[in-house]
């Protein structure tokens, strides 16, 4: 598939109605995968205009830059996204204990049972 992502741009290009966020969206996640810089460059280039706002797009790219060890690449997306202000939700975590469910952000230290929890989460499994 990676040789046919250039294929994949060639046909959205010549698309006969103008293709959306989602189509985009789905070329920048096969370039994630494949690790095909140029053509995620080319869908973050579209998708930056039609959603400025989703962090996604420009984490993945910045991802896509660490990976084939371009740190001053991901870097300039990360400051890209600080300036304007985007901001990245945290991603969860949930455990259930006793029939609650306590949600968790890595490191998070806000729940009242957080350290027993660290604790137990540390100790070995019996």
């Amino acid at each position: 598939m990676a040789g046919r992502l250039q294929e994949v741009y060639d046909l959205i290009q010549s698309m006969p109605m103008r293709p959306d966020n989602v189509i985009w969206g789905t070329l920048l996640g096969a370039c994630s995968f494949h690790g095909n810089l140029e053509l995620a460059e080319q869908a973050v280039e579209f998708l930056s205009v039609s959603e400025p706002w989703n962090p996604g797009n420009y984490v993945i790219l910045s991802n896509i830059y660490a990976r084939a060890g371009l740190w001053d690449g991901a870097a300039r997306f990360r400051k890209l996204m600080k300036s304007s202000q985007i901001t990245k939700a945290a991603g969860y975590s949930f455990i259930e204990e006793g029939g609650d469910i306590h949600k968790f952000v890595v490191e998070d230290k806000s729940h009242p049972k957080s350290n027993e929890i660290y604790a137990l989460l540390k100790s070995p499994l019996d």
